[in-house]
């Protein structure tokens, strides 16, 4: 079953909080996987499986997987993990201020990456280039969702707009090319 992007990154962040450590390599997701069988009984999700979801960001994926990353969350469920996140993220939640010396603030890391490509990106793309570039750190340490980079348009009409499906994410052309400042 094909789910809602934005809900899984919010299950995914949330899976990464419980877990305390990034889920980037090979490595990492059979670590988590050993460490979602060891703490949930009766209960198995592959290494294939969590790099299909962390590596590939794959959307097609079943319930009992979904609430079996949600109970690892400390969720009953799927549909009560998003409802709550979706709560718990709602605008406002983020943190925006660079936290290390050579990081940039959000908004301009944004900016960097969206000049880098043609000034218009998906939300998933354009957060998975910040991440891969290590341009911004979250307060908490996880990788930077969607969800947050579709805030940040909201929040900043001025610079930044999306199509009325916010599929993708554009930069406005007065705010294109400017400076780098670190």
């Amino acid at each position: 079953m094909k789910n809602n992007t934005q809900d899984i990154d919010l299950l995914k962040v949330a899976v990464g909080e419980k877990y305390n450590r990034p889920i980037v390599t090979v490595t990492d997701c059979k670590q988590l996987a050993e460490d979602i069988t060891n703490s949930l009984p009766g209960e198995q999700i592959s290494q294939k499986t969590i790099q299909r979801i962390w590596q590939q960001g794959h959307t097609n994926i079943s319930n009992s997987i979904l609430n079996i990353l949600a109970k690892y969350a400390g969720y009953a469920d799927y549909y009560s993990a998003v409802e709550a996140l979706k709560e718990k993220n709602a605008p406002g939640k983020y943190f925006s201020h660079s936290l290390m010396v050579g990081k940039y603030k959000l908004h301009d890391a944004m900016i960097i990456v969206l000049n880098q490509n043609n000034y218009e990106m998906t939300p998933e793309a354009l957060a998975e280039e910040i991440n891969r570039q290590g341009l911004y750190e979250r307060e908490d340490k996880l990788p930077l969702p969607a969800e947050q980079i579709l805030m940040r348009v909201e929040t900043r009409e001025k610079y930044f707009t999306y199509d009325e499906n916010k599929n993708i994410v554009s930069l406005n052309p007065s705010h294109r090319n400017p400076a780098d400042n670190k």
